[in-house]
C-alpha cells in the first residue's frame, strides 16, 4: 500500500536519507510524529499500525507506504513482515514503537490483561524483529531500535503490569545487542519521560499515576521525542539514549545505584487507599490476614 512520494525541503539534510525504515505504532503520538520527522530526511518509509482510518492520511502526508496490522497478533506480524520483505527489500532500521497497558496495581490486574499488556509491546517487538532480522543478518547491516519508557529502568508503584512488559523490553535490546554483537546490526533505545500524547487521553487515570517526580526531569511532546530519536539513530544507534536532557543526566545515576531513586518513585508515587478487598481490611504497608 504504497503512496507517492512528496518532496520535502530540510537544510541539514540527515544521515538517514534514503534508508528504509519501519515505523510500528506509527498512527499517532510518537510513531506519527516520527513519520513526520523522518520524512523530512527523505527516508523511505513504511509505517505499521491497527487503525487504517489514521495511517492512511499520514501515509499521504509523508509519501510513506502503510500496512494496517494487529501487532499483538504473531501470525499477522509475520505475514505483513513477509510482505514488507517482498514488496520493498531489506529495512535498513525497525523502529520498534508500538505500546499500550494502562497503569494498574496487582490485585486491578487480571491475568487477561497482563498478557494483553506483553503483547505491546514486548511480544511486538520481538516478532517484527524475528520477522526481519534473516535478511538483515544476510545483508550484514542494519539498526533495531526500541521506544521504551523510565518504567524500565525504575519502577513506580501502581503500574505492574505495564511495568513488566517494560522491563521486558529492556531486557529484550539488551539480551539482542550482545546477540547480534559482531553481525553488523545495530541496537540501540530512546526513553523518553512521559509524553504529552493521545495515550493519556484515551488512559486519563494512568496519568495520575505517574510519579510527581517527574518534575524534577521534565515531559516531552511527541515531536521532541521524535528528534531525541532521529539524533540517537544518527549518532548512537547501538546505545541506549534518554531525554530529555535532565533524565540523561539522572537515568544513568538510577541504574547505578537505583535505591534512592526507588524510593523516591515511591515517595511520590501512587498510594494505595485504604480499603476492602474480598471482604478483608486492606492497610498500607500490612499484610492481610491468611484465610
Amino acid at each position: 500500500m504504497a503512496t507517492k512520494r512528496m518532496d520535502s525541503t530540510q537544510s541539514n539534510p540527515s544521515p538517514l536519507t534514503s534508508e528504509l525504515i519501519v515505523i510500528t505504532g506509527a498512527s499517532a503520538g510518537i510513531g506519527a510524529a516520527l513519520a513526520r520527522r523522518l520524512s523530512d530526511s527523505k527516508c523511505r518509509l513504511i509505517l505499521l499500525a491497527r487503525r487504517e482510518e489514521k495511517l492512511k492520511p499520514l501515509a499521504a502526508e509523508t509519501g510513506a507506504a502503510y500496512y494496517p496490522v494487529d501487532l499483538s497478533d504473531a501470525d499477522a506480524v509475520a505475514k505483513v513482515c513477509e510482505r514488507i520483505l517482498a514488496e520493498h527489500g531489506t529495512p535498513d532500521i525497525l523502529i520498534n514503537n508500538a505500546g499500550s497497558g494502562r497503569f494498574l496495581s496487582i490485585e486491578e490486574t487480571s491475568p487477561k490483561e497482563a498478557r494483553e499488556q506483553m503483547a505491546l509491546p514486548y511480544f511486538a517487538a520481538f516478532d517484527m524483529t524475528r520477522g526481519l532480522i534473516e535478511p538483515m543478518l544476510a545483508r550484514g547491516s542494519g539498526t533495531i531500535f526500541q521506544i521504551n519508557s523510565p518504567v524500565a529502568q525504575i519502577a513506580w508503584p501502581g503500574a505492574v503490569g505495564y511495568a513488566a512488559a517494560r522491563y521486558a523490553v529492556r531486557g529484550f535490546t539488551e539480551a539482542l545487542r550482545q546477540d547480534l554483537h559482531g553481525t553488523g546490526i545495530n541496537v540501540g533505545s530512546l526513553t523518553p519521560t512521559r509524553v504529552h500524547s493521545d495515550y493519556f487521553k484515551a488512559n486519563p487515570n494512568s496519568e495520575k499515576r505517574v510519579p510527581k517526580v517527574e518534575l524534577l526531569v521534565g515531559t516531552m511532546t511527541p515531536d521532541e521525542v521524535a528528534e531525541a530519536a532521529v539524533h540517537a539513530l544518527e549518532h548512537r544507534p547501538n546505545k541506549d539514549s534518554n531525554a530529555p536532557w535532565r533524565w540523561a543526566l539522572s537515568a544513568p545515576i538510577a541504574r547505578a545505584i537505583p535505591a534512592p531513586f526507588l524510593w523516591l518513585f515511591r515517595a511520590t508515587g501512587h498510594k494505595r487507599p485504604r480499603g476492602r478487598i474480598g471482604g478483608r481490611l486492606l492497610e498500607r504497608g500490612r499484610r492481610l490476614p491468611r484465610a
